[in-house]
This record gives C-alpha cells, structure tokens and sequence, in this order.
C-alpha cells in the first residue's frame, strides 16, 4: 500500500482517538502522555545510544539489561507525572537524580563522553517536560485557562500544520526551506501549514470560544503555527545528525512517536509560557 495512503488511515484513526482521550482527560490523559513520553524516550536514547555507550560496558549492562536506559526511561516518564499532579519540587529532584546518575555513569567508564551528559539531559527537557506541561494544561488546574481546554487545541492545530505543510509540500513544493537539515521540506509546504494552521484556529474561535479576544485566539494559534515547524525542524536536524531517516517504525506511515510529536515538543512549552504570562498579568 503506498506510504501516504497509509499514513492518512493511521492519522484518520489515531488523531481521534488521542483527541478523545484528552476530552475524558484527567488519568486517561496522563496515560497517553507517558506512554507516548516513553516511546519518544526510547526512541531518542536508541538514537543517541551507540556513539556514547558501546556494549559491554559495566554500567550499561547488567544481566542482559540495559541498566543506564532503564533509569533514563524511569526518571523520564516520572516526571510527566510529577507535571501533571503539579509536584515539580519532586521533578526538579528527578532533573538532579538524573543529572548525578549521568555524571557517575561517564566517570566510570573506560571511555569518556561527557558530552553524553548533556545529550541526554537536553532530552529530558526536549520530551519529558512538553509532555508534562501538555498533561498539565489538559486538566486546566494551573492556569487560568478560561475553561478552555488547550491540549486538544495545540494537538488539533498542530496536526493541522503538519498535515497541510506535508501535503502542500507535496503537490506544490519547489523552493527548499532546509535542505541541509531536510531536503523535502519546502517553503510552499510551510507557508501553507502555516496559513491552513491560522485558518483553523480562527474557526475555533469563532465557532467555540467566540467570548474570547481575538488578539488572545491569534496569538496563541501564531504560537502553535511557528513553533510546531521549528519542532519539526529540530527533530530533522537530531536525526540527519546521526544520519538517520526515521526513530523508528512505530507508527505506519509516520515513522516513530518522536516523528509524530516533534512539533508538539516546541509548540507546548511556548503556548504555556504564553499562557502563565498572561495569566499573572
């Protein structure tokens, strides 16, 4: 079956499923967030594993088991957890438990790759946090969201903007965007995500949050608009930095989870700086 095709029916079932469950919300929500925080983890370690932790090494393996990775993934989804039960004393320890592990992992071994350290650090704030956040702004107790669930928003506007940036790309793409960084996306395709990104949200606000101000609904549908292309770029330039197509083949037609959330990994964390700004304005 030809790639696009199947990557429009695993959207067409997967997207309302993901948006279902953040419309239940609460534990379901924060299930989804942490599985998919685990998978994008995953993803990311087998990336970046090889280069800073060959096999055989003490504090890899132990029994067959991948001592460093299981810790990595360990503290990864639970701080997703700590985010979304708002304990983020208990997260900032988890960033430190993480950091001291990391620091006595590379002093231990034969070779040494400090600049692991930061690689895998960096990836906790990349995926653990945005995910954290997205739990958090699902169930709406932090902020003064107004009653607006911003999670299906940001989900709904970024799937919008990768979608028609992929398919505008495809039928209409002639200028290269970055084509060091990934030689298929196109300025075309980006304008038109983008267009199709605010187009959209202007519907949203017109049809189900008309009360709220226009300059708020176009500020935060330029945030989503912006940020989710530079995730997509971000995640293109960490894959052809290790010379890479995909992080996996998870997701039929998409590639792995880290593929499929890239752009929400950027646009989360801007659209709730936005949102906590102005909510203590």
């Amino acid at each position: 079956m030809n790639n696009t095709v199947v990557r429009v029916i695993v959207g067409a079932i997967g997207i309302p499923l993901i948006i279902i469950s953040a419309m239940l919300g609460n534990e379901i929500f924060l299930a989804f967030c942490v599985v998919m925080a685990f998978f994008c983890m995953n993803e990311f370690y087998n990336l970046f594993e090889q280069p800073h932790h060959p096999p055989g090494e003490l504090t890899r393996w132990f029994g067959g088991i991948s001592i460093h990775k299981t810790v990595f993934l360990i503290i990864s989804t639970l701080v997703v957890v700590c985010f979304y039960y708002e304990r983020f004393n208990y997260a900032i320890i988890l960033y430190f438990v993480m950091f001291v592990f990391l620091i006595v992992s590379e002093v231990f071994k034969e070779e040494k790759h400090f600049e692991a350290v930061g690689t895998w650090l960096l990836s906790v704030v990349y995926i653990s946090t945005p995910f954290g956040l997205l739990s958090l702004m699902d169930s709406s107790r932090m902020l003064a969201f107004n009653g607006a669930n911003y999670a299906i928003i940001c989900l709904v506007l970024v799937w919008v903007s990768d979608t028609f940036a992929f398919f505008g790309g495809k039928l209409f793409g002639k200028h290269k965007l970055a084509e060091r960084i990934s030689p298929k996306k196109t300025w075309e395709g980006s304008i038109i995500g983008f267009l199709f990104t605010m187009l959209s949200g202007v519907v949203i606000w017109m049809f189900i949050y008309p009360d709220f101000s226009v300059w708020h609904w176009l500020s935060v549908t330029l945030i989503i608009g912006f940020f989710a292309q530079l995730g997509d770029l971000f995640e293109s330039n960490l894959k052809r930095s290790v010379k890479v197509k995909d992080s996996s083949n998870l997701i039929p037609g998409h590639g792995g989870a880290l593929d499929r959330f890239d752009s929400i990994l950027f646009a989360v964390p801007a659209l709730y700086i936005f949102l906590y700004l102005k909510s203590t304005m």
